[in-house]
């Protein structure tokens, strides 16, 4: 991502924080129950400003816990943090060639010993130290409702990463990659439960809600960034977001925080 866009995101995102955590400003705003967020003291942030997310700071994370992360980029920030400060095992699951090839020159410059910025920054450069790198695993798949081979396709600016299956800025360029459930991703891991899921995958998360809330593997912490917040498909953006965190409250995910586009659930039952 270039240096100007990556600060104008970056100075966007500042702002919500320093707005009460970013809820008062937020679109999901009016779509969850505010009586379940939690107060800022009770939350934490990890990663950067860009690629950063809430967690709740009694989250329970430990080196037994299992996390999947879905959607990448050439910020991993959150899912460094989550390895260490609390030696949590992270799967990184995103099918796109330049999130691929930003994990394999963390991975080299990690082992040489030498610093690699976070998203091509000027300041922010990761801290993992190479004997952590063992508990980081890049899966180069997609994450979907169903386990096929799908198109993503390429965001308008070629500076830019996220590629999108629901083409979510309406675009001709795309390449192919295996996407696969939840639970067939598991399966083929070896993985019985996870402790954290979070989902930033450009659009196609409804689906990964429907799954997983039909087959019933929610896990303890849900990450997820509603995408159509802010790069809405038509008008009818704002029901399919409600009615999804409505699908999640229903299943017994609490929302309790939020900050822009993205939300933190917790599961209560």
């Amino acid at each position: 991502m270039a240096v100007k866009q990556l600060f104008q995101k970056a100075v966007r995102k500042l702002r919500l924080l320093r707005q009460g955590g970013g809820e008062s400003a937020s679109p999901l705003r009016s779509h969850v129950d505010p009586s379940g967020l939690h107060p800022s003291q009770k939350l934490r942030r990890l990663g950067t400003v860009y690629g950063g997310w809430i967690i709740p700071a009694a989250h329970g994370l430990t080196a037994e816990s299992l996390c999947y992360c879905a959607g990448a980029g050439e910020d991993i920030s959150f899912e460094c943090a989550l390895v260490e400060q609390y030696q949590c095992r992270v799967r990184i699951i995103d099918p796109t060639p330049r999130a691929v090839q930003h994990f394999q020159n963390l991975e080299q410059a990690v082992r040489s010993g030498e610093r690699f910025p976070v998203n091509n920054s000027q300041v922010d450069f990761y801290s993992i130290a190479a004997v952590h790198l063992d508990r980081l695993e890049f899966l180069p798949v997609g994450l979907s409702d169903t386990d096929a081979d799908l198109k993503f396709y390429l965001p308008r600016n070629p500076d830019h990463v996220s590629c999108s299956v629901v083409n979510l800025q309406k675009t001709d360029r795309y390449f192919t990659a295996p996407c696969f459930r939840l639970s067939s991703i598991m399966n083929r891991q070896g993985d019985d439960s996870i402790d954290l899921l979070k989902i930033d995958i450009e659009g196609a998360e409804y689906g990964v809600i429907q799954d997983i809330t039909t087959s019933g593997l929610l896990p303890r912490l849900l990450l997820v960034e509603f995408d159509e917040a802010h790069t809405p498909l038509d008008n009818k953006a704002s029901e399919r977001i409600r009615h999804h965190i409505a699908l999640l409250a229903r299943s017994g995910m609490r929302c309790v925080a939020i900050e822009g586009s993205n939300a933190t659930f917790v599961k209560t039952s």
